[in-house]
């Protein structure tokens, strides 16, 4: 069903500079915009896997961070109980690494099949650039992924 409000708030949050989405609803009867329904799939895909790509780069600095801080404190021969403490914030930040790892292969592998079925030729004309992007990001998050310590 379609709701005035919800497309009116989807459009302002469309137009907001962070996100290149294009959306199907508009605000205005005017302001219609026919897209392909693969279009917006590659936007899904290019977000999520932006998002999941930038957790797993955050926890890998956070993980090294943390192991830094824990050779410091057993260099610097820290109490035994301090040494336990960052021993588990150590644990906890590489804990979030599998689940973010594993979010990414599933959507990697979709994204694939995803590019497979549909005939790149035709998806690469609708649009070069999302289809361009997604291809590079689907490499780097590929690339990632083989770089799992």
């Amino acid at each position: 069903m379609y709701n005035r409000h919800i497309a009116h708030l989807s459009a302002v949050q469309a137009n907001d500079t962070r996100h290149n989405a294009t959306l199907r609803f508009q605000s205005r009867p005017t302001d219609n915009v026919y897209s392909d329904p693969r279009l917006e799939q590659l936007i899904v895909y290019r977000a999520l896997l932006q998002h999941l790509l930038q957790q797993k780069d955050h926890y890998d600095h956070e993980r090294e961070l943390e192991l830094q801080r824990l050779e410091r404190f057993r260099s610097e021969g820290a109490n035994e109980r301090r040494l336990q403490i960052q021993e588990q914030v150590l644990k906890k930040a590489q804990g979030m690494l599998p689940g973010i790892v594993f979010k990414m292969r599933n959507e990697v592998d979709k994204l694939k099949r995803f590019l497979d079925i549909d005939k790149q030729q035709e998806l690469r004309q609708l649009d070069t650039a999302l289809y361009d992007n997604c291809v590079e990001l689907l490499n780097n998050c590929q690339s990632s992924l083989e770089n799992i310590n």
